[in-house]
């Protein structure tokens, strides 16, 4: 009998060390919180939003313009002959068309600007994580969303964001102009 509760015993000292150390080599981070808190994020987010509206902008005028031409049209295709109206009516479809494969690829840069700013805080984050591992000796690092529920004292983000926001304070949306 007292062989089985050494053993039970034991067991329990075992499992309860090996409990600890694991939760010791698990740490997360909360990347969307990275991306909304930190400075470089903040600047990113602003940067798309205004690149965004001035986007919409642009369409609208660009509405506009489609539609008073479609105006025009249609008021003088009574006085157009039949091939006349039909030339013409290919030309501002050519025109409309043009017009807006010029904002889709402007659209896209915009987006491809975004993208490449994106990328440019990740390259700074990956170190700053790999930093904070070695730190603190960990063995996986996670991302928030992975988990239903877990220990606040695991998250590693708002040490992130201190260093992201000293290494990276700010980033630039650059769009290339063609």
């Amino acid at each position: 009998m007292k062989k089985y509760l050494f053993i039970i015993f034991a067991l329990t000292i075992f499992v309860g060390l090996s409990e600890r150390s694991y939760a010791n080599d698990i740490i997360y981070l909360d990347y969307e919180l990275v991306a909304t808190q930190s400075k470089a994020g903040i600047s990113l987010r602003e940067q798309s939003e205004e690149l965004t509206k001035e986007l919409q902008k642009e369409r609208e005028e660009l509405q506009k313009i489609v539609e008073e031409k479609n105006k025009k049209f249609q008021d003088e295709r009574s006085l157009l002959s039949p091939e006349l109206a039909k030339e013409r009516e290919e030309e501002l479809i050519k025109e409309f068309q043009e017009l807006q494969d010029n904002f889709n690829i402007r659209a896209q840069k915009v987006q491809q600007a975004v993208s490449r700013a994106s990328v440019s805080i990740d390259s700074v984050l990956k170190p700053i994580m790999d930093e904070i591992v070695n730190e603190k000796g960990a063995k996986m690092l996670f991302e928030r969303k992975t988990f239903l529920a877990v220990d606040p004292k695991l998250n590693i983000s708002g040490e992130v964001i201190k260093i992201l926001n000293k290494r990276l304070p700010k980033v630039v949306v650059s769009v290339d102009q063609d």
